[in-house]
């Protein structure tokens, strides 16, 4: 089965149509918790998942650092259907792009079509606790592209790579990279399937990389504040004479719902830090001072700007309308409610039904695997 789904949308005067997912915070919630609420999104509707994946979280109070592949395993096999991306890998330092195009393609064999991969030049909380340099983001997103290029190419995908890579005639990968050497390396157990990998983009450049090389590109920028990265993106799929049809727009949207809404808000502040001026460029690595410095810079009225709060579920369908007339094709809800299980039926009752699709593309994926 591939993951891939076409999404209609309808006209400025209808209500857009788009596939909503469900988001799970590795950073926020206990891996038996995370577990619990993914069979429960299941069964009120939900039939995708994306999960962050970091070493440390944006928090250092009450907050967890949960190994999200192991965790997406797990999940797999207590589910029948969720589909399950990351949001974001990044494969910067920690993880090699050999090692990621391993557990992907070995995740893919156990759970057929149900994985894909989102990768992003991704955070220093991911790479500074483990001794490495903050480097810039222009060498970030360098390194970016030479991973996807590896991990495609391992996994049996044609590329562009230049005159980087080749194989030999058993299969055998070389790719001498400007920042990564593979020397005859192969996938004794690939994919079953077609694995589909998306990149996080907040600009043109990142976005121009992957209209290239990706299946898409998965963005936390709300509609108007992700104009720039999604006109980038539409206009080099058409330069490289890529089908736009066959590739997604992935969004993440955080909301927290409860019936008071000061305990709402409450639950917003695990997620300050995210909001501190240039942090996916910052070089701190530790939890502690993102926490101090967050406390200082980030003031209330801020945090409720970038966090849709509210006492009525249903304040989610007008925002959550915007980014699929924006183009997107996927929306994935982060919850940070004080009651996630409460949000879970709260949300299914009065807000998916609102954005079922009216086209079969789903059925007709489903259909594809069997």
């Amino acid at each position: 089965m591939n993951i891939e789904m076409k999404n209609k949308h309808g006209s400025a005067n209808s209500t857009p149509k788009g596939l909503l997912g469900y988001w799970a915070a590795q950073e926020q919630y206990s891996m038996h918790d995370l577990l619990e609420y993914t069979q429960e999104a299941e069964r009120v509707g939900f039939e995708t998942m994306m999960t962050s994946d970091h070493f440390h979280p944006w928090w250092h109070d009450n907050a967890f650092g949960n190994f999200t592949w192991v965790w997406m395993a797990a999940a797999a096999e207590r589910t029948e259907r969720m589909q399950f991306v990351t949001g974001i890998t990044a494969p910067i330092y920690r993880y090699h792009p050999a090692i990621i195009a391993q557990a992907f393609a070995s995740l893919d064999v156990l759970y057929p079509g149900r994985m894909g991969l989102g990768l992003g030049t991704g955070e220093a909380l991911n790479e500074v606790p483990l001794g490495f340099d903050w480097t810039r983001p222009k060498t970030r997103l360098k390194r970016t592209k030479e991973a996807i290029q590896i991990i495609k190419s391992l996994w049996g995908e044609n590329v562009s790579t230049g005159n980087n890579c080749s194989k030999d005639r058993d299969g055998f990968l070389d790719y001498n990279g400007e920042y990564f050497l593979i020397r005859k390396a192969k996938l004794y157990t690939p994919p079953g399937n077609r694995i589909p990998l998306y990149m996080a983009s907040s600009g043109p450049e990142s976005a121009k990389v992957a209209a290239k090389y990706s299946d898409g590109l998965i963005t936390y920028l709300k509609p108007e504040e992700a104009k720039d990265a999604l006109s980038a993106f539409d206009s080099e799929v058409k330069k490289q004479g890529r089908a736009s049809e066959g590739l997604e727009k992935l969004a993440e949207f955080k909301v927290s719902f409860a019936e008071d809404y000061d305990r709402a808000f409450e639950s917003t502040k695990f997620w300050r830090a995210t909001l501190v001026k240039n942090v996916f460029n910052s070089d701190i690595g530790d939890p502690r001072k993102l926490e101090e410095k967050a406390k200082r810079e980030v003031p209330d009225e801020k945090l409720a700007q970038a966090i849709k709060v509210t006492t009525s579920i249903e304040d989610c369908i007008k925002p959550l309308e915007e980014y699929f007339r924006a183009g997107f094709t996927r929306v994935y809800v982060h919850s940070t409610s004080p009651d996630e299980i409460n949000f879970l039926h709260a949300f299914s009752k009065k807000v998916l039904p609102h954005f079922e699709k009216t086209d079969t593309s789903l059925e007709e994926t489903k259909a594809s695997a069997a």
